[in-house]
């Protein structure tokens, strides 16, 4: 993902007299535009900040490598679902996606550009300073921290994956209020003045737009990402409180926590087997994944009810640029996965996850045609 903000423009309409012919009088002059206001000069600055940081080759990484559950509405304005190169004829994205999308256009230019830049700090702050040697706190206000904790350890036991140093972060609206966690985050590109001085100008942006917040405001942590081996704050899980609680508002509360880490914990299964594809099967595989363990009676051990709300969560994050796969493709994937567990001659066996990734990719194309 890259953020490219956008600069003021500063083009003035030259004050002058224009002679009306006919009545040979002057015309008002036309008016100057309007100077940026210090709320404006303060989101263009921390823009301006956020770029040279980003510039810095592991900080650069961080974003460039780590994989979205959603591929974000939110550094992506305008966004729209047809005429765009790529966009699918036809499709319409997912409900969570027209919701963020929606939240994104309440707000105006500045809100937007200063929406983006906080959540790329939040991002960064989770994916490289944040770790889980300190008590990690999931939700907006904590709530869901009990049912990551004990997903994130079903999880482990589950896969036949090296497991013990996938960190699962909080990736929280909140962070970039916090000058101090702010600074941290400056501190891996500038020198020390200088990421004090970046770090409480983000306090400063998130506190004085009204509609961020501070903090509080779900895009500024709308997503969960999976950070592969190598990455600057090594491999990882972040889990976004604004996430959570978009997806709860939707009605889907009961399987949000252990959905959204069952699709990202997939894509550590498939990091461990250096499977990357590049088109939607790197998305839809870890839909089959999550499908696969939630359904597992060693898994999650999920219902058909459960199950069948989870198949309309994944297809509440579907796109139509051919990215991560479109609704019907995302809920066929993780229906897929849902299958294999049920379908299983000893409901208790755990198949290996070179297997289940062998199984998939042979059933992609099936899945790829999936329109409802």
């Amino acid at each position: 993902m890259s953020l490219r903000p956008r600069t003021l423009s500063r083009t003035f309409v030259a004050v002058g007299v224009l002679v009306a012919a006919a009545a040979g009088t002057a015309a008002p002059a036309a008016a100057a535009a309007p100077k940026p206001s210090s709320v404006e000069k303060d989101v263009a600055q921390l823009e301006r900040e956020f770029q040279d940081l980003v510039q810095v080759p592991g900080v650069a990484s961080v974003l460039r490598d780590s994989k979205p559950l959603i591929e974000s509405p939110i550094f992506k304005p305008g966004r729209e679902a047809e005429g765009e190169p790529g966009a699918i004829p036809g499709c319409t994205p997912g409900a969570l996606i027209s919701q963020f999308e929606k939240l994104q256009a309440s707000l105006t230019e500045v809100e937007q550009r200063a929406a983006s830049v906080v959540d790329g700090l939040n991002n960064l702050y989770a994916s490289v300073v944040a770790n889980d040697k300190s008590p990690q706190v999931f939700g907006t206000d904590g709530q869901y921290t009990p049912r990551a904790t004990a997903a994130i350890e079903k999880l482990r036991g589950f896969w036949d994956i090296e497991s013990w140093n996938i960190q699962l972060v909080a990736y929280k609206g909140t962070d970039a209020a916090s000058p101090e966690k702010m600074k941290e985050t400056f501190a891996r590109g500038f020198a020390p003045e200088r990421a004090a001085a970046a770090g409480a100008l983000a306090s400063k942006v998130v506190h004085e737009v009204p509609a961020l917040q501070g903090g509080r405001n779900p895009l500024l942590s709308a997503n969960a990402f999976a950070a592969p081996p190598g990455s600057a704050g090594g491999k990882r899980i972040l889990l976004g409180d604004g996430l959570l609680d978009l997806v709860g508002q939707d009605g889907f509360g009961d399987v949000s926590v252990e959905g959204v880490l069952g699709h990202e914990y997939g894509h550590h299964v498939d990091f461990a087997h250096d499977n990357s594809p590049s088109d939607e099967s790197g998305e839809m595989g870890p839909d089959a994944y999550a499908g696969y363990f939630l359904a597992h009676a060693k898994g999650a051990a999920w219902d058909a009810r459960t199950q069948q709300e989870f198949g309309y969560l994944s297809a509440s994050i579907g796109d139509c640029e051919h990215s991560h796969g479109t609704p019907a493709q995302r809920k066929a994937a993780g229906t897929w996965g849902a299958q294999q567990a049920l379908k299983q001659d000893n409901p208790n066996k755990i198949v290996s996850s070179a297997t289940v990734i062998e199984k998939f990719q042979k059933e992609y194309p099936k899945l790829m045609k999936s329109r409802a």
